[in-house]
């Protein structure tokens, strides 16, 4: 009896180029995608922080406070802070950033400013954006804005997230009435 002899069943070539075609096409769709939710998943810190400001803001303009010479001072938002943490203009850089992972260090005493006391925030952990604060006003002609910025690649372009809030507009120096915020503009959320 003689044996038929069959070639081996590997791919061909046309069957090794047309699934290296389909791989790179899936390349192509979700290297791009899965950087943009990394870069999303790092974004969402700045949702929680803001919330956090806006917390602490209405409870220091509702919470009553008293003057050196013993007066009941107008319901208001605490005064303004500059970016913090202070140094260097985005996480990036090496200022912030000692251990080069992209991300600002934790440094407690970055947050020690008034205004940041005041709000009860700060950052205890490493974290990818700055955060402003910014006040005017008394009673229900004050309002505030709480800023962040952020490098989330370090290609330079900033993100940038800012939240208004305002308090009550029937607010009177007697009912200091829990502000409200506005919704957060986004610029350059994922970059």
């Amino acid at each position: 009896m003689s044996r038929i002899i069959r070639p081996g069943k590997g791919f061909g070539l046309v069957e090794l180029l047309l699934l290296m075609a389909i791989l790179g096409i899936l390349a192509l769709i979700a290297v791009p995608q899965f950087m943009r939710s990394t870069r999303m998943a790092k974004a969402a810190e700045v949702a929680e922080m803001l919330d956090l400001i806006k917390k602490g803001s209405a409870a220091y303009y509702t919470t009553p406070h008293t003057g050196s010479a013993g007066f009941k001072l107008a319901c208001q938002f605490p005064c303004c802070a500059s970016p913090t943490p202070v140094g260097a203009v985005t996480c990036c850089q090496d200022a912030l950033d000692a251990d080069n992972d992209e991300r600002c260090d934790a440094n407690p005493g970055a947050w020690k400013h008034t205004t940041w006391v005041a709000l009860k925030f700060a950052m205890t952990d490493q974290h990818y954006y700055r955060y402003q604060y910014e006040s005017s006003g008394t009673t229900n002609s004050a309002s505030y804005t709480a800023s962040a910025f952020g490098d989330l690649d370090c290609d330079t372009t900033q993100s940038t997230f800012k939240l208004y809030g305002i308090p009550d507009p029937k607010a009177t120096m007697d009912s200091c009435a829990d502000p409200t915020a506005k919704g957060i503009f986004r610029d350059h959320e994922t970059e």
